[in-house]
């Protein structure tokens, strides 16, 4: 059967933009700086956490988490403790997330470190023992801090899923691909505004709300193309938009 020409188009966008290039503009540059598994875990989490709103203004706050809190050194960072200091504190560093939400973040990733040899092995656990996918362990794990989203509530979890893009995804191009426990066929399209309006300009899915479903069919349509790693369609839907200016 002949590949449908939108596929083929999308199939070439996705390997075009699917490069290290992409990485130096991207927020995912803050994770890539380090090579320690803990490192990287401590950075995706706390990157793709306030990966919301301008990209510039996130790559300024990722800067001040990664230079000006962690000094460069997340994992000795998050054991010495020394984020209580932010304990109650009401002060907004970036938007709406407050370094009280910073304490509580850096709280729960130093439990699981106490308990676990890393969060992969945390995540990993949780969804085998309760049955659930990869962004309902990590919103379980995060519940109850602002901006983590509910992912067994209908959430598409737009950030969960970009961090699990970042942790899981292994062509070695721009993903980090650290946690070989979790199937690349896992994973959801993370579902940003961007994506929504390209996917719904291409005919990719007809639903005007950005919540799970959406996600889940705009997923199932790049199993189409690239049945054992969906998430690549992120880079297709992202170089679509840059193309044709959406």
């Amino acid at each position: 059967m002949p590949t449908p020409p939108l596929h083929a188009q999308l199939a070439e966008l996705a390997h075009h933009y699917n490069t290290p290039e992409f990485i130096q503009t991207d927020p995912i540059q803050f994770p890539h700086r380090y090579s320690d598994k803990r490192d990287i875990e401590i950075s995706a989490v706390l990157t793709s956490w306030i990966s919301w709103g301008n990209r510039k203004q996130i790559i300024r706050t990722a800067h001040l988490l990664d230079h000006d809190i962690m000094a460069h050194r997340p994992t000795e960072y998050l054991l010495s403790r020394d984020w209580e200091k932010f304990r109650g504190m009401d002060t907004c560093f970036y938007r709406t997330a407050k370094y009280r939400d910073l304490h509580m973040m850096l709280e729960r990733l130093y439990d699981v470190y106490q308990s676990h040899a890393d969060l992969e092995a945390r995540v990993v656990e949780l969804m085998e023992q309760e049955k659930l996918n990869p962004a309902q362990a990590m919103s379980q794990i995060f519940k109850g801090i602002a901006g983590v989203a509910d992912a067994c509530k209908g959430s598409p979890c737009k950030r969960l899923w970009f961090m699990l893009r970042w942790l899981v995804r292994r062509d070695g191009k721009v993903d980090i691909g650290i946690w070989q426990r979790i199937s690349p066929s896992s994973l959801l399209i993370p579902l940003d505004t961007h994506v929504h309006h390209v996917a719904l300009a291409l005919g990719i899915t007809t639903r005007r709300s950005a919540d799970l479903h959406t996600a889940q069919e705009i997923t199932r349509y790049f199993q189409q193309i690239f049945p054992h790693d969906p998430a690549l369609g992120d880079f297709a839907l992202f170089g679509y938009g840059i193309e044709h200016k959406i």
